[in-house]
């Protein structure tokens, strides 16, 4: 199938993208770029410890899962698109050709409860078979948890016609630079530290808002009013008991 395999950018900080075209089976992919990635991107340094420790640049182990995940639930009846990753200083996305497979909502996707159903059961079997996916559902628990691990913002899910794309942020900072300039030229100094404490988790309520950025119960609300009305959160129930859930 001509749409089958995935396609590969890297982004650097300098400007220059580079390309690569993975059309060897399907099984071998994630392996594949996960060696790209690793040749063309050097580790980094953590200075935030006392004792400077090498770290990987990528968290490739969320990076194998999603590409893994694109490549066996993608709707190869889509022809002329591509699953594809691309990568720059703050952030890797995934994108997979259709939508989450009825009866999965987006919603669930981006709460991380969507239960186990795939498009393609036979390509499924294969992975798991061969170490490579979950038949369980648990892909969507290991990103969810491994981000936690690793103190990353938690990934989100969104659809661009015709892609569902995987956002996996590479700092807390990246999760905020990601928003754009529009919605970050909204927001002041006070939300953008606000949104990447919103970033590492589903959603909040106004007291644990106001508590985590030591803000005043007013304060708490006009922040999250604000975020709610940007797009980035959803207003769930009422009164004290109200929770603000990412969108």
């Amino acid at each position: 199938m001509r749409q089958a395999g995935l396609l590969g950018l890297i982004q650097y900080p300098d400007g220059k993208p580079e390309r690569r075209e993975f059309d060897e089976p399907a099984v071998l992919i994630p392996d594949l770029v996960e060696q790209w990635l690793k040749d063309k991107l050097p580790n980094v340094f953590d200075r935030d410890r006392a004792h400077r420790q090498e770290r990987p640049a990528l968290p490739f182990e969320m990076v194998r899962e999603a590409v893994a995940n694109a490549l066996i639930h993608r709707d190869y009846g889509i022809d002329g698109a591509k699953c594809q990753i691309v990568v720059t200083g703050d952030t890797v996305t995934v994108q997979s050709p259709g939508g989450p497979p009825p009866p999965i909502t987006l919603k669930q996707l981006q709460d991380f409860s969507a239960p186990m159903l795939s498009r393609n059961p036979e390509l499924h079997f294969v992975f798991a078979r061969m170490g490579m996916a979950e038949e369980q559902g648990l892909g969507l628990a290991s990103l969810r948890d491994r981000a936690k691990d690793l103190d990353l913002p938690l990934p989100r899910y969104t659809w661009e016609d015709p892609y569902l794309v995987l956002t996996l942020y590479l700092s807390a900072e990246g999760a905020t630079k990601a928003l754009g300039e529009d919605v970050l030229t909204s927001l002041n100094k006070a939300e953008r530290t606000g949104w990447e404490f919103l970033a590492s988790r589903t959603g909040t309520t106004q007291s644990e808002y106001a508590r985590e950025m030591d803000v005043t119960a007013r304060t708490a609300q006009r922040h999250l009013s604000h975020f709610v009305n940007l797009g980035l959160l959803r207003r769930v129930g009422s009164g004290p008991a109200t929770e603000y859930l990412r969108v």
